[in-house]
């Protein structure tokens, strides 16, 4: 449906009376283009500082994204600590597995 409204001050006016279901509802308004004054719009318009965070960021996960991978000779010995680590992982996915079998 087609209602005509006024925009005043920040505020949309029906020019003839309406009454409506909801008090809350999304409505799609169409602006003349003529009326205007910036069409360079975004929601996205972040300080310039914050800016230029985002892009070293950016750039950080880029590097390692393009990083190229060790080869099993370059990679260093496991630690004591990190082999423990891993066979604590492997004991608690054996008794995962173990347990859904039992269910």
């Amino acid at each position: 449906m087609e209602i005509e409204v006024i925009y005043d001050c920040g505020r949309l006016e029906f020019v003839h009376p309406l009454k409506l279901k909801h008090d809350h509802i999304r409505l799609v308004v169409e602006v003349p283009d003529e009326e205007i004054i910036s069409t360079s719009y975004s929601s996205y318009d972040f300080p310039s500082e914050l800016l230029g965070q985002a892009q070293v960021m950016l750039s950080k996960l880029e590097a390692i994204r393009n990083a190229s991978l060790l080869s099993d000779e370059e990679l260093p010995e496991l630690t004591p600590k990190q082999l423990q680590h891993i066979e604590a992982f492997e004991l608690r996915a054996q008794l995962r597995t173990e347990q859904g079998r039992q269910i």
